[in-house]
């Protein structure tokens, strides 16, 4: 039989594309999402055919937390705050990204769940001295989100010590992918681009628009997941990225192309961005994971470009 899995945060961005992917291999799924940027109506037809369940609840509420890992063979954790919030509000960063992954791991230990694959975060790394960044390269959080992030991974190998719970953590680079969130600070730039150039607006773009990305499909992240879950590699951390460099630049033109509005041309502020250049080394999950990235990122872009233009009540 398949295992039944427990995905918090699940009726987010990368949880719904997680979720698909796990329902198309038969897994039983059960979304756990306190529905603050979820939306569970996009999961009504797996619902209605029985291979998704959905429970609405906080990380931060243990109990809660330990109904809905009744039955769970397996944890994903994917319920974080964001960037732009963290920054707003750092005692509930830690709250969400502390605390709640810390009652994840004390769940799983409750219930004698063995396996927790969680979604980290890039954004550890700071600023690089070296590109591309591999798992060893220097850890320089930044903002209370990516402090909470790097803790993220320290409270995963503490329950691994002492507790005998295996985990895999992905380290996430710049992900996009159809059903983005808007808020994430460093994709929210591509929904936030095709808005204003479908309304015939410039894109603005922060500083000199040579800042770069190391952009991720979404569709990528989520079978890098999967394998995760079928693989008896225990407690790594791994990278997920494409070892590709997207400026800004180049980001607003291959949209204003997708889009077919070459007429516009983009603006720039000159206000300096957090982080100035960012791309992934994946050798470590390639090798130990057989994964690799599939979607090249101007392909995926412009599909992207085209499911807003098609869907626009989704954005």
């Amino acid at each position: 039989m398949k295992k039944k899995i427990l995905i918090t945060g699940g009726a987010g961005f990368i949880g719904y594309h997680i979720t698909r992917q796990l329902a198309a291999k038969g897994y039983e799924v059960r979304l756990y999402d306190n529905l603050y940027r979820g939306d569970k109506s996009k999961f009504r037809d797996l619902i209605e055919a029985g291979k998704v369940e959905f429970v609405e609840g906080d990380i931060r509420y243990l109990s809660r937390l330990l109904e809905a890992c009744e039955g769970i063979d397996a944890i994903y954790h994917e319920a974080a705050d964001c960037i732009n919030k963290s920054l707003q509000n750092p005692a509930e960063s830690f709250s969400i990204n502390v605390t709640g992954t810390n009652n994840v791991f004390e769940a799983a230990r409750i219930k004698g769940i063995k396996k927790v694959i969680f979604a980290g975060s890039a954004s550890v790394y700071g600023d690089p001295d070296t590109l591309p960044m591999t798992e060893e390269s220097p850890i320089k959080p930044i903002t209370p989100y990516c402090i909470g992030k790097y803790t993220t991974e320290q409270i995963a190998a503490y329950y691994s010590r002492f507790h005998g719970i295996d985990y895999t953590g992905f380290r996430y680079f710049n992900v996009y992918g159809p059903r983005q969130n808007v808020d994430a600070y460093y994709t929210n730039v591509v929904i936030l681009f095709l808005k204003r150039i479908m309304n015939n607006e410039a894109p603005i773009i922060d500083g000199d628009g040579k800042q770069s990305m190391d952009f991720i499909h979404v569709q990528d992240i989520a079978a890098a997941n999967v394998l995760a879950l079928e693989s008896s590699v225990p407690n790594e951390i791994f990278n997920l990225g494409t070892n590709k460099s997207t400026t800004v630049a180049q980001l607003a033109d291959i949209l204003i192309k997708a889009a077919g509005k070459e007429n516009i041309e983009p603006q720039f502020t000159g206000k300096k961005s957090i982080v100035r250049e960012r791309r992934a080394d994946y050798s470590k999950a390639e090798k130990m994971l057989g994964w690799k990235p599939q979607i090249p990122v101007a392909e995926g872009l412009r599909n992207l470009a085209r499911d807003i233009i098609d869907h626009p009540q989704w954005y």
